[in-house]
């Protein structure tokens, strides 16, 4: 039996407050399923974060809808899990709610209900496969005993191969610093391949005759992700089931094209040999790229300059640029350390300095999850916290 994972599409999201960038991630999704479609799969299977807000744009919902429309008009299923950015509060109801919701109920109304196969949680049989889904939750859920507990109903349903859907932080398949599981929680379940969503990279690990996979997303969410990016590109992956094994291709998508860059300089003839070296490297793509770097100055040139004249010289010639300048100094040299070691961290160290007690310490970084990842605001970001703070 053939399937094809794909994941974390994030649709409405406008990176760098750009209408391209927005359109970039639906031209990406829209890619995946061209693909996905010429796989000739049996079924379809999307681990979370279809959309980067449980509130999206209608042109997001208009987007994903006519999107997955394709995949279910030639006959093939499609399962999928709501991820973290899915899901969120419904204050005057008061209940969690999510966009797939409305989707489930639009496809099931044009007579596609059972080709749309939302999981939140809950198992299916596919011909010879069972199909296992477990959506986001937060650190301190017990997910372990729901995988537990569809693997026990799986395996009771037939003597079928069996794949399981879900969304989190696994430690053990990726570094993280507050990961969601831990990889012992999925590899003693006894599901074939383990389809995962959340993390942005391509990740698959084999273990015996089972698979362990990230996708990953379909464009560059995160800036933290471009560096893996421009080593590994981003996919798909098209997943042979079989009692003998597990064949596994991945399908790379064709996406814009991100300049990552860190330099050294000292004089005006470093910088403008920088920036001809920037040029020559920004016009050799057919569609303009996201430029992203850093300058440290070690001499005397004047502050600014560097920054000003490398936006000067690829502003017309690519979609965006972002150039931070950096001076050597005792206090910088503090900073740029600090800016190694990454935001997430950062508020993990000032968290763990600080005296609170460890329920505390856990409600903080869930509270900045909410924020830095999940990018809720205004209301929608005050609701989450007080429905954690009356969970705690």
């Amino acid at each position: 039996m053939r399937i094809v994972h794909m994941s974390d599409n994030h649709l409405g999201k406008a990176q760098f407050h750009l209408a391209e960038r927005e359109e970039d991630l639906y031209r990406a999704f829209n890619q995946a399923i061209d693909l996905a479609l010429k796989e000739k799969p049996d079924l379809i299977v999307h681990t979370g974060d279809l959309f980067d807000s449980y509130r999206p744009h209608p042109r997001a919902f208009v987007r994903a809808f006519e999107g997955i429309l394709r995949i279910v008009e030639r006959g093939i299923p499609i399962a999928i899990i709501e991820g973290n950015h899915e899901l969120g509060a419904d204050t005057i109801r008061k209940r969690i709610t999510s966009p797939l919701i409305n989707l489930e109920k639009l496809f099931s109304k044009i007579g596609y209900g059972n080709l749309f196969i939302r999981l939140s949680p809950g198992l299916k049989r596919i011909g010879d496969l069972v199909i296992a889904g477990v959506p986001y939750a937060s650190r301190g859920v017990r997910i372990a005993d729901t995988i537990e507990s569809l693997d026990r109903k799986a395996r009771g349903l037939c003597n079928c191969l069996s794949v399981l859907m879900i969304h989190q932080g696994v430690k053990g398949m990726i570094k993280a610093i507050y990961p969601e599981i831990d990889f012992s929680d999925i590899a003693k379940s006894s599901f074939n391949y383990t389809a995962m969503g959340h993390y942005h990279n391509k990740v698959v690990r084999r273990s015996g005759m089972r698979v362990f996979a990230y996708s990953g997303s379909t464009e560059v969410i995160e800036t933290r992700e471009i560096s893996t990016y421009m080593r590994e590109g981003k996919y798909i992956l098209s997943v042979d089931l079989d009692r003998d094994g597990i064949d596994i291709k991945e399908i790379k998508l064709k996406t814009r094209p991100f300049i990552l860059f860190s330099e050294k300089i000292e004089s005006t003839r470093d910088l403008y040999m920088l920036i001809e070296k920037l040029v020559k490297d920004v016009s050799s793509y057919e569609i303009k790229p996201v430029v992203m770097g850093k300058v440290q100055v070690t001499g005397n040139l004047r502050a600014g300059l560097p920054t000003i004249e490398i936006r000067r010289a690829l502003l017309e010639k690519s979609l965006h640029v972002n150039v931070r300048e950096f001076r050597k100094s005792s206090e910088v040299e503090e900073k740029e350390i600090l800016t190694g070691i990454g935001v997430e961290d950062l508020v993990r160290n000032a968290i763990e300095s600080i005296r609170l007690e460890e329920d505390e310490k856990r409600l903080s970084l869930r509270i900045f999850d909410l924020w830095y990842r999940e990018g809720k605001r205004g209301e929608a970001f005050v609701n989450e916290v007080l429905r954690l703070a009356e969970e705690e």
